[in-house]
Formats: structure tokens, C-alpha cells, sequence
């Protein structure tokens, strides 16, 4: 008799990182290194990792239905975030919540792109209402706008609603950021351009999008914490390596315990639907814990490498300046505690006895 032993199929995040190995890891964070913007090289290395992505099937839980499905798109933007990949991941599947059957094929076949366009000017809230508009040409500056040149389509909030905005069009006009942190940062102009209006909850949208930027910065966090544990095996002092400086290692188990509890609030927070009423406040209060946490690790693994920490030659260098750059681009740390404030203290008006 032969006995066969059944195994579970592999879930997304344990497909996905098989994706994002040692071996590729390294290659995706020195990404966008070139100051005029990626050259032929590196768009073909992003596109064959975002065709391999849909291959995957990472967009095929896009529309965030159920909550298997949300927790999925965070477990994905957590590995990006560890790797460092720079892609449209984040306003893509923001767009598809909104997209009709035909867009959504396109996008889970990782054929449709999106970019989130929130901020008016640089330190502008996101949560802040947007503009008056339905219809008709839309005008106006968009600051910020990662990976702008690549996409389809952008995705501006207005009012009531989004704007969704074709890139390939006179009236679109893009200028890179330079080489900030190493992204693909675009400043957008809107001059008459034309735009088809899409109702929806943009507050609903902003917490969605924040709930997997925090499971993003989580993995920013636990990604330079790893080379910041290689490199302490690898430098000696005292006779021995210091990752057994009793002071480093409890150093790191503290930072590596906080990234485990930011990773878990923001997954149990993506199980929340759109429609639940205090998924604004979850969703502030997980990037406002996984902004601090991405900075201050992504600080401390720079000190831990030492002073060849700061320069070019480590990757953890990379990990410091791409969280300056991404912890703010869903509100900074200053604006998420005032929202959550905000939103407690509507809370507490709404039920004083509860506390």
C-alpha cells in the first residue's frame, strides 16, 4: 500500500517570497539609483518582476473583497517593503477597489497600472477634503507622485469621489524629483486634462491604502533590521562577534518584537471592511506606529553598521533613505496623531460611557 501524504497549497505571501529571495532582494533596492530615472535596464527588471507578481497571482485579491483578501494584499506589500522593490503596487490596488470588471481583469492580469496622486503640495494632509469636481476638464498640481512616467492612469481624490486621469495625454505634464531615496518621485501638472469621475468614500480609500503602506513600512523595518543582524555577526570587537554584545542583541529583539506587532496590528486592521466605521482611526493609528517604527530601525541599523553605514557601499544606506521619503506619503507622523485624535475624541462624543 502506498500512502500519500497531502500537503496545503502555498499561500500567497509564502509564493511571493519566493520571489523576493536573497538572491533578487539585494538587485530590487538599488533600483531607481540613476539620478535622470530608471534606465532600460531597470524598467525591464521591474516589469518582469511585476509580470511575475501576476503570475503569482499578488493582484488576483486586488478588489480586497473579503478579508482573506486585504490581509493578503498587506502580507504583499510587507515583502515589497522588506525588499525595497519599487512599483505601482500601492495605487494599483487602491484603483481596483473602484474598477469595473473589464479595468480589474487588466489589472489582476498585471496589465493596468495606477498611481496615487493625494498630495496638492508636498506637506499637504491627504486626508484633507479635495476638490469640487464631477465632470469636465480637471486642472490643478500634484506633488509626489511615485511612479507617474510607468503607469496608465492616475488617481486623484476629489470630493466625492476619485478622478482617474490617463497619463498619455497633452494635457498630463510630469517632472522627476530627482534621486530622492532612490524612488521614481514625480511632480504632476493637470492642464484640461481629461478624467472620468468614479464615486466613492475617499476616506474609506485613504484608510485602505494606509493599512498596506503600514504592512509596507513594517517591512521596510524588518528589512534593514536583517542586514543590520549580518552585520553584526560580521564585525568583531573584543574577541568575539559583536552580535553577542549582550547590549546590541537586546537592541535588535526590541526592534525586531516591535515590527512583529506593527506587522500584526496592521493585518488584523486590513481585516476590517471599507464600510466599518472605525477603520480610519486603525488605519492612522497603524501607519502612524509603523512610521516610527520604519525611521527609527532603519536609523538604528545605519548605526549599528557603523560609519561604512552611511556611505554607498551597504544596502542599509539605502533602507534610512527610502524611509525619510515613504513614511510621509500617506500623512506624516504630526498630521496621523492629529487625525486620530480627531477621530478618538468624535468617538468618545458619540459614547461618552465608553472608555
Amino acid at each position: 500500500m502506498t500512502t500519500v501524504l497531502e500537503t496545503s497549497p502555498a499561500t500567497l505571501r509564502e509564493r511571493c517570497a519566493e520571489l523576493f529571495d536573497d538572491e533578487l532582494s539585494p538587485v530590487l533596492r538599488r533600483l531607481g539609483r540613476h539620478r535622470a530615472g530608471p534606465d532600460d535596464e531597470d524598467r525591464e527588471l521591474r516589469a518582469g518582476v511585476w509580470a511575475a507578481l501576476a503570475d503569482l497571482g499578488a493582484l488576483a485579491p486586488a478588489a480586497g473583497r473579503t478579508a482573506g483578501d486585504r490581509v493578503a494584499l498587506a502580507d504583499v506589500a510587507e515583502l515589497m517593503g522588506a525588499a525595497l522593490y519599487p512599483s505601482p503596487y500601492a495605487g494599483t490596488v487602491t484603483a481596483a477597489a473602484l474598477a469595473d470588471p473589464g479595468i480589474l481583469a487588466g489589472i489582476t492580469a498585471g496589465e493596468r497600472t495606477f498611481a496615487l496622486a493625494w498630495h496638492p503640495a508636498g506637506t499637504a494632509d491627504p486626508a484633507a477634503s479635495g476638490p469640487e469636481w464631477t465632470d469636465g476638464p480637471l486642472s490643478g498640481e500634484r506633488r509626489f507622485v511615485a511612479f507617474a512616467s510607468e503607469v496608465d492612469e492616475l488617481v486623484v481624490p476629489v470630493a466625492d469621489g476619485v478622478a482617474f486621469v490617463p497619463v498619455d495625454q497633452p494635457g498630463v505634464r510630469l517632472r522627476r524629483h530627482g534621486a530622492l531615496g532612490h524612488g521614481d518621485l514625480h511632480a504632476v501638472t493637470l492642464a484640461a486634462a481629461h478624467a472620468r469621475f468614479v464615486p466613492a468614500d475617499p476616506a474609506s480609500l485613504l484608510a485602505g491604502a494606509r493599512v498596506r503602506h503600514a504592512a509596507y513600512l513594517a517591512g521596510l523595518a524588518r528589512g534593514a533590521l536583517e542586514l543590520a543582524v549580518a552585520r553584526l555577526k560580521e564585525r568583531s570587537a573584543f574577541g568575539g562577534p559583536l552580535a553577542k554584545q549582550q547590549v546590541l542583541a537586546h537592541r535588535v529583539a526590541a526592534l525586531a518584537s516591535r515590527t512583529a506587532a506593527v506587522l500584526a496590528f496592521a493585518r488584523a486592521t486590513a481585516r476590517r471592511p471599507a464600510d466599518d466605521a472605525g477603520l480610519p482611526l486603525a488605519a492612522a493609528q497603524a501607519l502612524l506606529l509603523a512610521a516610527e517604527l520604519a525611521r527609527e530601525t532603519a536609523t538604528e541599523a545605519v548605526h549599528l553598521h557603523g560609519a561604512a553605514g552611511m556611505t554607498d557601499r551597504h544596502d542599509v544606506s539605502l533602507y534610512y533613505r527610502r524611509a525619510a521619503v515613504d513614511v510621509p506619503a500617506l500623512g506624516t507622523p504630526r498630521q496621523l496623531r492629529r487625525q486620530a485624535g480627531a477621530l478618538l475624541a468624535a468617538a468618545h462624543r458619540r459614547n461618552p460611557s465608553h472608555r
